[in-house]
C-alpha cells in the first residue's frame, strides 16, 4: 500500500497533514452512488467537502484510511 500526506489546507476532521494510506483508486460514479444512494459514509462526507465534485470531476479518487478511519481523498488533495 501506498502512504501520501494529505495537504494542510484540507480541515475536514482535522486529516490535514497526516498519512494517508491508499487501499485503492476508486470511480467517480461510485463515489456519487455510493454517497447519495448507498449511505456509504466516506462518499458522502466527501461530496459534502468538495462542492466542486461533479461528473465532469477532473481528478483521481482514492479510498484509504487516517488511523483507522476510511476516507475518498482526491489526488489535488495529497502533497507531492
Amino acid at each position: 500500500m501506498k502512504t501520501r500526506t494529505i495537504k494542510e489546507t484540507v480541515t475536514h476532521q482535522n486529516i490535514g497533514g497526516k498519512e494517508f494510506i491508499i487501499e485503492m483508486e476508486i470511480d467517480k460514479d461510485d463515489v456519487a452512488f455510493k454517497g447519495l444512494l448507498g449511505g456509504n459514509f466516506a462518499c458522502r462526507n466527501f461530496i459534502e467537502r468538495r462542492p466542486d465534485f461533479d461528473c465532469t470531476f477532473p481528478h483521481k479518487l482514492y479510498y484509504g484510511k487516517v488511523g483507522n478511519l476510511g476516507y475518498i481523498i482526491s489526488e489535488d488533495e495529497l502533497e507531492n
